[in-house]
């Protein structure tokens, strides 16, 4: 992982912040040494001199006269950067010895007072000590005292110089005094500066790495975590890997990827939740709207979106979903628990529920229901309808059953004619058993469609049809042609004998003495057309869609004549539909009809 080296991100406040700590300590600490040294150092050189010039004072004042003392001085050995000059009570110099020699005095010179005997360095004017030396000072020292001191010229034009005075013999007689040149200690003092400053500099270099090491080490676990905690918020909880320390950043990975698993589990559960809800949402045959307060749709499923579907798949009808929605938001103002109320929508009919429900941060929706009971209305009124048309089926013959039978009781018919009259009660009562045979026929389509589907040899099977009807076309006086099928079909071979009665039937009982009546065949791939054509009276236009409804029939007066009940064509559609087929027909007034039955081979 890469350091991050924004201005503002926690691994340069971090490595800024040690840098400065280390900078902070390193500079004090080295400013404060070399303070300490400096003084140290001075302090060790003054204390060096001052027991140097306690020596040589001792050692003068052993001397018995000024003259063993010169002498003395003359054989004392004083380090290069070392000048002595004795001086007399009145700072008046008696001998001076050390420092750059330019010339020599002869034997027996006076110098202040006293002989000389020997030779003596040239005063060159490097150390007056009356320029260094205040009274009290002196004083101090021909008092007995030693005195060590950094002095600066009182004129203020030479250099400064470490200065060590001690008195010679006792009482007093004069004064040692020994200078130096502070410029050697200052140079060791500068050299030692220069070393702590670079050391302190590859101090902060070294630091300044450790300290990067040292961020990237915490801010990487950071990072990380950063990048996990990024990744749930998009969704993705994957395990924070890569944190390896056991501290309170690897123990924070931890919790991370707890929350991570929790947040997992409960977004898991939460999806399978919504899943449910919404594939019971979408699952459900009833449309759902939710709508917020405004009655601005917030959802809708695929059967509400169908609701104001246009012409096409994916287009809509601003009409009618406008519409549907004012009556919506009318239906809000007044929602009770419960309520259900009907909506006409062109030809729809809709019950719709409405209910209040609750979102985010107590804000108030609505969740309406809606219903499509077209077609449950309209099952209601064609079993109002069936109900109707069965109980008028029923009355007719009964009341002539009942008419006859209370006439012979009665002895209104007279004896000879009973025997008629018995022949048209059993015929009212054959149409009976015929209707009740019938309904329990459409019932059990109704309710079991599934028949045992076996290889049926066409050829076979249009040969039985044309053996059982062409002696009945015959006593009609209609020609019957019908077409010699091959092959095989998969199919209810009795369920599928009906379906043929019932039309061929149906075609003799409206096709005329002369004319044909004639069953075809076409080959349609994977399926097998059968058209039973006749060349009646047709059926009008406006009959046409009815045809297979439950007892429809168009000419009511004549089928009744005929025995028709209007239940065959239901019964052919249902068996036809059973066999996952089609049943169509074309008709045209004055020309003949042809019903089209389309099977699965």
């Amino acid at each position: 992982m890469k350091f991050d080296l924004r201005p503002r991100s926690i691994s340069i406040k971090l490595w800024a912040a040690i840098t400065a700590l280390i900078l902070v300590v390193l500079g004090g600490l080295g400013i404060t040494i070399t303070l300490l040294f400096g003084d140290f150092y001075f302090q060790q050189t003054l204390d060096t001199l001052g027991n140097e010039v306690k020596e040589i004072s001792h050692y003068l004042g052993e001397q018995p006269n000024w003259s063993q003392r010169l002498f003395a001085i003359d054989e004392i050995r004083l380090s290069s950067d070392t000048q002595m000059v004795v001086i007399d009570r009145y700072s008046e110099i008696i001998a001076i010895k050390g420092g750059n020699v330019a010339a020599s005095f002869g034997t027996n010179d006076r110098i202040g007072w006293g002989d000389v005997s020997g030779e003596m360095s040239w005063l060159i004017r490097s150390l007056y000590p009356s320029d260094f030396l205040s009274r009290t000072d002196i004083a101090e020292v021909l008092a007995g005292k030693v005195i060590t001191i950094k002095a600066i010229p009182r004129n203020q034009t030479g250099q400064a110089m470490l200065i060590a005075a001690a008195p010679i013999g006792t009482p007093s007689e004069a004064i040692v005094v020994l200078g130096t040149s502070p410029a050697p200690v200052q140079d060791s003092i500068n050299a030692f500066r220069r070393m702590t400053l670079y050391v302190s500099l590859a101090a902060v270099v070294l630091a300044t790495l450790v300290s990067l090491v040292f961020a990237r080490q915490v801010t990487r676990p950071l990072a990380l975590m950063q990048k996990g905690a990024s990744q749930m918020a998009n969704g993705d909880f994957q395990p924070i890997t890569g944190v390896r320390s056991r501290d309170e950043l690897g123990e924070l990975a931890d919790v991370l990827n707890s929350m991570g698993e929790s947040l997992k589990n409960h977004m898991t559960w939460l999806s399978e939740e919504r899943n449910l809800l919404l594939g019971i949402v979408e699952g459900i045959s009833d449309g759902v709207i939710m709508l917020d307060a405004g009655g601005e749709i917030l959802y809708t499923n695929e059967p509400a979106k169908a609701l104001w579907q246009g012409s096409g798949p994916d287009e809509e009808s601003p009409e009618r979903k406008e519409a549907l929605m004012t009556f919506l938001r009318e239906f809000m103002e007044d929602v009770e628990i419960d309520n259900k109320i009907h909506f006409n929508m062109d030809t729809q009919v809709l019950q719709v529920a409405m209910a209040t429900t609750q979102f985010e941060e107590g804000k108030q929706g609505y969740v309406a229901v809606l219903r499509d009971i077209t077609a449950s209305l309209r099952a209601e009124k064609e079993r109002r309808d069936f109900m109707a048309s069965v109980t008028h089926e029923l009355r007719t013959p009964l009341h002539l059953i009942q008419g006859y039978l209370e006439a012979i009781q009665d002895g209104v018919i007279a004896e000879e004619e009973q025997a008629e009259n018995i022949d048209l009660v059993l015929e009212e009562a054959k149409r009976l058993a015929k209707l009740v045979m019938e309904l329990q026929e459409l019932d059990r389509f109704d309710n079991w469609k599934n028949f045992e589907k076996k290889e049926i040899d066409l050829a076979s099977f249009l040969q039985e049809l044309h053996y059982r009807f062409q002696g009945r076309a015959d006593e009609l006086g209609i020609h019957l042609e019908m077409d010699n099928g091959t092959g095989v079909i998969h199919a209810n071979r009795d369920r599928l004998l009906q379906v043929f009665i019932n039309l061929i039937e149906n075609a003799f009982r409206h096709t005329p003495k002369g004319k044909s009546v004639n069953i075809r065949i076409i080959d349609c791939g994977d399926h097998i057309q059968f058209n039973v054509e006749d060349q009646g009276e047709g059926i009008p236009p406006q009959a046409l869609p009815h045809i297979f409804d439950r007892f429809y029939r168009v000419d009511k007066s004549r089928s009744r004549k005929e025995g028709g009940m209007g239940l065959g064509l239901s019964i052919v559609m249902l068996i036809v539909e059973a066999h996952n087929g089609e049943i169509k027909v074309e008709s045209e007034v004055g020309k003949g009809t042809t019903f089209k039955v389309i099977l699965p081979k």
